[in-house]
């Protein structure tokens, strides 16, 4: 019976430690929940900047599609800049041959 403080005080400082490594644990859990968040948000804006640079860099250069359809299909089309569609015009287009691309 000599050692029974010792014991209930190292229980004691046990149960203390558990109840601490819970509370740090939950609450790290909480903050990897928002940085997986912000990490997937990062991850959209980065995808969506990609898309405006190729689409920024088309509307300024329209020999950029002549080129890109060059490196991706071996057929040289006459007129391409003839197809290209704005969204301000689509409505007017009369052409059936219309191809409607879908982005990720």
């Amino acid at each position: 019976m000599k050692y029974s403080r010792h014991i209930v005080f190292f229980l004691f400082i046990n149960l203390l430690i558990v109840f601490v490594s819970i509370f740090f644990g939950n609450y790290t859990r909480k903050l990897e929940n928002t940085n997986n968040t912000i990490k997937m948000e990062i991850l959209k804006s980065q995808e969506q900047l990609k898309i405006n640079k190729i689409e920024y860099s088309f509307y300024n250069n329209p020999d950029y599609l002549k080129r890109l359809h060059n490196i991706y299909f071996s057929l040289e089309q006459e007129n391409l800049e003839s197809k290209i569609v704005s969204i301000k015009n689509i409505k007017d287009y009369k052409n059936n041959n219309l191809i409607l691309v879908d982005l990720k």
